[in-house]
């Protein structure tokens, strides 16, 4: 008995050792299949990619965001005569406190009238046509701010060049038939738009003033104020701005024209009154942070920036989705894309777009073996 006994004891030991070896082996046989299997191709094994479909949240959109408004400034200057010869003052149209821009009158010689014109350099020689250069560029950006020539301005004295100047000829005042051909005495050059006239040298029945002779005095003031945000300038196309700055509405800007000295010098009286400085730069320039928004909010729609894709093109964007649980493939549908935050995309309302579920990660799931293939844009 007792060798059956030891022979048994012996067996069970063998058993239960044989079973602990097995425990061990197969999950360690496992893991090396896994990691052959994975070697040979990896994503067969990773988990597939799950297709989050969701209607687009509709969000009210003021637009609010912060703006740097840059002021340059002008020093200040005078205003001087070209070459007259002979003649008399028979009229004086500008006044001090008068803002200067192209086209401005300045006063009348003989009958005829001088313009104030901001280009790069003065003019200095006839031009008509077949000339070349660019002076006539100068003249044609000049002429079209005047809204005499509407075309596109280059250094080519053509027909449509010739044609402004006759109307020009026209409202100046010129003696006889339009010739065409540009008189480089009609204009008294500014070295800048805008410019305010502090004192007007010139009297009526004054002789014609020489060549280099103060004819306005201009005071030191603002050359030119822009407006932008960090993405970009401000889009006033049918949209009015209202302008807060240190939490206070100062404004309501509906077009660029209302971005002036103006709004500099309300901007500069908040300053004031909150004991705060704005930037000055390097260049001389002054720089005021505000806060804009829109006057009327906008309604937008709200996915996730993933949802958005990028046609082949670069410009066109869409997204892709199901409109129900019966489409047996996503269809893609255009979008505009109006702002954004980290991780969400803000787009145009568009018909049919309300009812579309859109795929939140159309890259990940369409293009796992999907028969849809790769997401693009039609």
């Amino acid at each position: 008995m007792s060798g059956m006994t030891r022979m048994h004891g012996t067996m069970r030991r063998t058993l239960s050792w044989t079973a602990v070896a097995m425990m061990i082996a197969l999950p360690l046989a496992g893991v090396g299949a896994f990691s052959h299997a994975q070697a040979r191709d990896p994503e067969k094994l990773a988990p597939a990619p799950v297709a989050v479909l969701r209607r687009p949240t509709v969000v009210t959109d003021d637009g609010d965001a912060t703006a740097v408004i840059t002021v340059r400034r002008a020093d200040a200057v005078t205003l001087t005569a070209p070459a007259w010869q002979g003649g008399v003052v028979t009229r004086v149209d500008a006044a001090p406190g008068d803002e200067l821009v192209t086209g401005t009158p300045l006063l009348a010689i003989d009958g005829v009238s001088r313009l104030a014109v901001a280009s790069a350099e003065p003019f200095h020689r006839a031009l008509a046509d077949g000339d070349a250069g660019p002076d006539v560029a100068m003249l044609e950006t000049a002429l079209g701010a005047m809204g005499l020539f509407a075309g596109t301005p280059d250094e080519t004295y053509d027909d449509a060049t010739a044609a402004a100047v006759r109307r020009l000829e026209r409202r100046l005042g010129v003696q006889g038939e339009p010739s065409g051909v540009f008189d480089p005495l009609w204009f008294v050059w500014m070295p800048a738009e805008r410019l305010a006239a502090a004192a007007v040298h010139a009297a009526v029945n004054d002789p014609v003033p020489v060549q280099g002779q103060t004819l306005l005095s201009i005071a030191a003031g603002i050359a030119a104020v822009d407006i932008a945000t960090p993405t970009g300038d401000v889009d006033f196309d049918g949209t009015a701005w209202v302008l807060s700055q240190h939490g206070t509405d100062i404004a309501t800007l509906r077009d660029g024209d209302d971005v002036n000295a103006d709004l500099v010098a309300r901007l500069a009286a908040d300053d004031a009154d909150e004991s705060s400085t704005p930037t000055d730069t390097a260049d001389g320039t002054r720089e005021y942070t505000v806060g804009l928004r829109r006057e009327t909010p906008v309604t937008m729609l709200s996915v996730p920036a993933s949802a958005v894709m990028t046609g082949a093109d670069g410009i066109s964007t869409c997204v892709w989705g199901k409109t129900g649980p019966d489409d047996a493939d996503y269809r893609s549908m255009p979008v505009t894309v109006a702002g954004g935050a980290p991780g969400i995309s803000r787009i145009e309302p568009s018909e049919g777009l309300d009812d579309l579920y859109v795929l939140a990660d159309p890259l990940a799931v369409m293009d796992a073996g999907s028969a849809d293939g790769r997401p693009t844009c039609p």
